[in-house]
């Protein structure tokens, strides 16, 4: 296996599956429906129209017609809500005539959802009814498997709409006379993006990292593997792979007819095709646009990458055969299979649903039979292949799915997700009516082959799966004839926004969690988001989840440590991002003024509003952040700037002998006393050179930041409590005075953490923290002088 570096766009995956947990009861209706606006579609009469009067009894104003007067806050889709019917006519008539809808809705309310900068305005609920555990609790039903549709379209219309808060509520249908006062009181809320109703409780689901089981079957030359769309990409890899390591027979399929031979690009490689494409390009015909010429290409490109696949296997004496299906037509599927079944000395053996579509443009950008189309092609391609095969004697049915039904998917990609969604609860609704293991495999975007047209784009998203890694995963999970719905997850990349970062639990076993717990805990819960330019949210921190708030005092009065409002801002900044997505750096923190008051608990809590902006400055990106309490609008704020370089981090300068002090730190009240017991006190003493040196000792991040999890910290700016305190001996505590406190600069240099070394120049106040062992820079601070300056222990 090849993998890249860490932060590369190849990135090993933990293998994970999804699990019920089980949620707080809610106490009631959200006080936001009184005055709330709200479109309710889809569904069966009888049950929407309870839905409708629970509503409007908690002062709802509902409506049913989506070109209706005035705007929208909210949509209610009751989505599919009758016991699915096995006819393949009224099957597809119940889903398309009810994606249509809810489309038509979300185009009615496109542009002022989309200009919406209020995150506690816009709503989506969507109502499944797979049993109420998503599918997941044994006793789930799954009469209607057709929500995973809309949990995939809920999960990624955040990418069409910043402030959005989306949720799918999955009930029995059994259960229906229940779901007006459900609906009622998942309303308005956000958090979870999909819940679940049962049994009089509610569930979610949570991510486990888990192995897949060992070899229970065997592959041979008797075998024959079935592969809708193995002509090109990853499904093409697994044929290759299945033909060349077990000696399986494998039939790949397309739409078109295989090439004739005669073809002008037949048989040429790589340069003989950019060679026709030129020439298709001087030869177009007078009026025929570019994008015309474009499509035309892409499609002779597809047909001249199976033939060189074809050819290139026959010569290599694997056994992998073409044969035309469209797996849409459920009669072009059933003759497919009695012509395998037809076949002496072979049987059918498994059967690998890969076939599928991805239009990637914003929703104004696509038409409803495109919509549809990329629905179809997943979701009827696999009813129509698994009602043939169901009663045969399978080894392993394997549908191909992608991270974007289970996570959300990237921008222009609502219906993609909603298929792959969808495609995942077929497959458990299948496995229930199956005696052969039925798996969905969600796969993140494979190194540079797929669907994908911009690689580089999905990067900004997830790290990306190496070929060789995905390919022994994906035989893995065959011969282990597993079951269910498998997802592989690499390291998050930056485009997670705020509301796809707490519609999910985050767990330590997911991928690159060091990075992405830290942001998501700092996040608070935020009113107003502008991607790409500003953000304001709400930050409660209390000393149950944050352990650091009970060891640091202001006049005996428990108080926020600096440092912690410090790391809060620079996770904050890393929320508002330039709109290219480029590598940052947090190159300074300057500008920091912290007024002490600001940061003592007055109550059982500390409650900030945080506003964050970001601006480019040249070819530096800034975030300016300030803090003032919730409900004081005239009180002490806080502030700081973080400069971000947009390239490769330069190495630190050493100290400039021009740094002069930017405050004095004056004796007096009030009194910062710090105990030490969450960060050990560190001893100052005095270097022969005249320099101030403290050593602080390792600390543990679970006692400092968070509980039960380790957010961890990309600065180490708990160090920082060091720099500007001293010990006195006014009891067990340290103590420094300054209000405000006023730093003129924080150089970050690493982010490494463990034991640090604080070198201070009490002459120039500078101060620079270095890690203990290695001696390499972690941070310098500027702009302390004054009595700290001259303080030894």
């Amino acid at each position: 296996m090849t993998v890249a570096e860490d932060g590369g766009p190849v990135q090993p995956v933990t293998r994970m599956v999804w699990r019920l947990t089980e949620l707080p009861p809610l106490a009631g209706p959200h006080p936001r429906l009184a005055g709330i606006r709200v479109l309710l579609t889809g569904g069966e009469e009888d049950i929407a129209a309870g839905v409708e009067r629970e509503l409007k009894e908690h002062g709802a104003l509902v409506r049913r017609e989506p070109d209706g007067p005035g705007p929208v806050d909210a949509i209610v889709d009751l989505t599919v809500g009758r016991t699915h019917d096995p006819d393949p006519a009224a099957f597809a008539g119940a889903w398309r005539e009810a994606l249509t809808e809810t489309v038509t809705a979300l185009r009615g309310v496109y542009d002022d959802w989309a200009a919406e900068t209020a995150a506690d305005r816009l709503f989506y609920l969507a109502v499944s009814y797979l049993g109420g555990g998503m599918g997941q609790h044994p006793r789930d039903g799954l009469e209607q498997p057709l929500g995973g549709i809309w949990a995939g379209l809920a999960k990624t219309l955040h990418r069409e709409f910043p402030n959005v808060n989306a949720r799918v509520v999955d009930i029995d249908l059994a259960a229906s006379a229940d779901l007006p006062g459900i609906v009622a009181a998942e309303l308005g809320r956000t958090g979870e993006i999909e819940v679940g109703h049962r049994d009089g409780r509610r569930f979610t689901l949570t991510p486990e990292d888990r192995p897949v089981a060992p070899p229970a079957l065997t592959l041979g030359p008797e075998d024959t593997v079935l592969i809708s769309g193995g002509g090109r990409g990853i499904g093409w890899e697994l044929a290759r792979s299945l033909a060349a390591r077990h000696g399986v027979r494998v039939v790949v399929t397309g739409r078109e007819p295989f090439p004739s031979g005669d073809e002008p690009w037949f048989g040429v490689d790589e340069a003989g095709w950019k060679r026709y494409e030129k020439e298709v390009w001087a030869s177009r015909t007078k009026g025929e646009s570019p994008a015309r010429t474009r499509a035309r290409l892409a499609r002779t490109r597809r047909l001249w990458e199976l033939a060189t696949h074809l050819t290139r296997a026959r010569r290599e004496g694997l056994r992998i055969e073409y044969a035309r299906c469209d797996f849409t037509d459920r009669a072009q599927v059933r003759e497919l299979v009695r012509r395998e079944d037809a076949l002496e000395g072979g049987r059918l053996a498994g059967v690998v649903h890969n076939a599928g579509v991805d239009t990637s443009a914003r929703l104004p950008k696509k038409t409803d039979e495109e919509i549809l189309r990329t629905v179809e092609v997943k979701i009827e391609g696999f009813l129509n292949v698994f009602e043939e095969v169901r009663d045969r004697d399978l080894k392993f049915f394997c549908s191909v799915g992608s991270l974007t039904g289970r996570l959300g998917g990237m921008v222009g990609q609502l219906e993609y997700a909603a298929a792959n969604d969808g495609l995942a609860r077929l497959g458990q609704w299948a496995a229930r009516r199956a005696a052969f293991p039925v798996m969905t495999l969600a796969w993140p975007t494979w190194d540079r082959i797929g669907l994908i047209a911009n690689f580089a784009a999905t990067l900004r998203y997830m790290a990306a799966i190496d070929v060789a890694d995905g390919l022994e995963r994906w035989r893995a999970e065959l011969l282990g004839a597993s079951e269910g719905e498998v997802t592989f997850v690499g390291p998050l990349g930056q485009a997670i926004d705020p509301g796809q970062a707490i519609g999910y639990p985050v767990v330590p076993a997911l991928p690159g969690f060091a990075t992405a717990y830290p942001k998501i805990f700092h996040l608070g819960e935020v009113t107003a988001y502008q991607p790409h330019a500003r953000m304001t949210a709400r930050v409660v921190l209390d000393p149950e989840h944050t352990p650091a708030l009970g060891d640091f005092r202001i006049d005996g009065v428990p108080a926020l440590p600096p440092s912690l409002l410090l790391e809060n801002a620079v996770r904050a900044a890393e929320w508002i991002v330039p709109e290219d997505f480029p590598a940052l750096t947090a190159g300074l923190l300057e500008e920091i003024v912290v007024p002490l008051s600001l940061l003592r608990l007055d109550g059982p809590a500390i409650r900030l509003v945080r506003e964050a902006r970001g601006f480019h400055e040249g070819h530096n990106w800034t975030v300016e952040v300030r803090y003032r309490r919730e409900g004081a609008a005239d009180g002490p704020e806080a502030s700081l700037r973080i400069v971000h370089e947009t390239g490769a981090p330069r190495p630190p300068a050493p100290p400039s002998p021009t740094v002069r002090q930017t405050t004095t730190l004056r004796s007096g009240p009030p009194f910062l006393h710090w105990r030490g017991a969450v960060v050990p006190l560190c001893a100052w003493g005095v270097e022969p050179a005249g320099r101030l040196v403290a050593e602080v000792p390792r600390c543990l991040p679970a006692d400092l930041w968070a509980t039960p999890l380790v957010p961890g910290t990309a600065l180490p700016v708990a160090a920082l409590e060091n720099v500007v305190r001293r010990r006195t001996t006014q009891g067990d505590g340290l103590s420094v005075t300054a209000d405000p406190l006023v730093l003129g600069r924080i150089t970050p240099h690493s982010a490494e953490r463990g034991p640090t070394r604080i070198e201070g120049d009490p002459s120039l106040g500078v101060w620079r923290i270095t890690d203990a062992d290695s001696g390499d820079p972690v941070a310098t601070v500027s702009g302390l002088s004054g009595p700290l300056g001259n303080t030894t222990e």
